[in-house]
């Protein structure tokens, strides 16, 4: 035991050893950071926070680096649809090209000059594929012989036999060409018809599963409220039964306890005599009523008395404010009257000190200040050439 008692000495004195120079460390640390504040000559006269400076360093780089970085994206994204628009315009030309191209092969297997109607006009070769005069009738004719005589027309059968099968030409082309503008009209209608219907018959088939989903939706809303319905039947019986087990209850105990009897000691309570139970408290009886009849008399007595003693207190101090207010009264008069005579002597006063200043001035205009400038007093003066 004593050896047990002494390791477990020894670990708690390592322990707070440990700790001591836990201690001493951390002060040593916090000590080495106050001196690096306090030494450091730029921080502690300029004030700079250099920790925060170089973070805002940091993430003004960061920030310039992430915008050098959207700007290179945009930039390939940009190149990217400006070679996309390239290529689609590339392709575009090239089916443009195509398309000509086909319009020109069309017209060069199709719409030759010959196969037009009026070419006959401005032929260049007519002259090469005209043959000679009267080539018709069979017969010769020299060069110095008669060519042709004014209101001939040998070749007039000929001209009107090809004149009618080009006209019959132009129309079975022209017929051909309608047939196969109305074949293409029917085929188009057809399509038409045909995606409509599709269109149609998946819309039905839309309506039809969403008719089948409102169903089983509707099925499990009934199935749903019948659940919720039989409960609420059955939890309304139960509460029908427990009511009714409670007022049964309520009578039986209104039946076998001391409610319904006439015992007034049944309503005595144990918080002292003038107490009662209010739930088993028959009433007072008779002395009691008298007694409270007479009570009440007597604050009514005593109400009385001193609503009658309050109205005499009021009469007493307003006879008190009415005879001070008359009291005022005869100040304010006798004050007005004091202030009118001293109006009035103070008016005297001034009418005498007016008649005693008009004397003065009237001595000092008649008789002080009388005299006259002699001819002497204007001679002395101008007597220099100054």
């Amino acid at each position: 035991m004593d050896i047990q008692h002494k390791c477990i000495d020894i670990t708690r004195n390592c322990t707070n050893i440990n700790r001591e120079s836990l201690a001493i460390n951390r002060k040593r640390i916090a000590e080495e950071h106050r001196k690096h504040r306090i030494f450091n000559a730029k921080q502690r006269q300029i004030g700079l926070d250099v920790d925060a400076l170089n973070y805002q360093v940091h993430e003004h780089l960061l920030a310039r680096s992430k915008e050098t970085e959207r700007e290179k994206h945009f930039a390939e994204e940009a190149k990217r649809q400006s070679d996309l628009a390239e290529l689609l315009e590339q392709q575009k030309k090239e089916e443009i090209i195509a398309k000509n191209k086909k319009i020109e092969e069309y017209w060069k297997s199709e719409q030759r000059p010959e196969y037009r109607r009026e070419f006959d006009l401005y032929d260049p070769n007519q002259k090469k594929k005209e043959h000679p005069p009267r080539i018709s009738d069979n017969d010769f004719c020299p060069i110095s012989g008669v060519q042709k005589l004014e209101g001939e027309d040998l070749d007039a059968k000929n001209r009107l036999k090809k004149q009618k099968n080009q006209v019959r030409d132009i129309l079975l082309q022209q017929m051909q060409e309608k047939r196969m503008s109305n074949f293409k009209k029917d085929k188009e209608k057809h399509d038409w018809e045909t995606m409509m219907l599709e269109q149609d018959c998946y819309a039905f088939q839309l309506a039809k599963e969403q008719a089948e989903k409102n169903k089983s939706v509707r099925t499990k809303f009934i199935t749903e409220n019948k659940n919720i319905a039989l409960e609420k039947r059955d939890s309304v019986m139960r509460d029908k039964i427990a009511d009714d087990i409670e007022k049964k209850n309520d009578i039986l105990f209104n039946i076998h306890s001391e409610f319904l009897s006439e015992d007034p000691s049944v309503a005595r309570s144990n918080l002292g005599p003038n107490r009662v139970v209010p739930d088993r408290w028959k009433g007072m009886s008779k002395k009691q009523l008298e007694e409270f009849h007479e009570g009440r008399k007597q604050q009514m007595m005593e109400r009385q008395r001193r609503k009658e003693h309050e109205n005499y207190e009021k009469a007493q101090w307003d006879e008190q404010l009415i005879q001070q207010e008359n009291l005022s009264l005869l100040l304010e008069e006798e004050q007005k009257n004091r202030e009118v005579e001293r109006k009035k002597k103070l008016d005297s006063m001034n009418q005498q000190i007016a008649r005693e200043q008009k004397c003065e001035q009237e001595y000092l205009e008649n008789v002080v200040y009388k005299n006259y400038v002699s001819k002497e007093y204007f001679d002395q003066f101008n007597t220099s050439s100054r």
